[in-house]
């Protein structure tokens, strides 16, 4: 089933946030795959062309700042140490 979306500030239309990042404060999360076999979520700061977007581990709470919502598929295939340093060391 398709997400809500709506048109922010600069004219973009965007996934309206499922909520706040319940383990960093002032993120929201956009996709939330905690469950997954690879488990991520996506979390986003700001509105409009304000829009920060980051990779985030659930286990760690770290994150990874990214340059746009797509990006993340790249970040991924490089493996879980490429965005998250706790990871990377266990």
């Amino acid at each position: 089933m398709p997400r809500e979306t709506r048109i922010e500030s600069d004219g973009v239309r965007r996934i309206v946030p499922l909520g706040p990042c319940p383990w960093l404060p002032g993120w929201e999360m956009v996709y939330d795959h905690a469950a997954a076999r690879d488990p991520h979520a996506m979390i986003r700061k700001g509105e409009g062309a304000a829009t920060v977007y980051a990779i985030t581990c659930p286990h760690h709470a770290t994150h990874t700042v990214v340059p746009t919502l797509n990006a993340e598929r790249d970040v991924r295939r490089q493996g879980r140490g490429a965005w998250c340093a706790d990871c990377a060391t266990t």
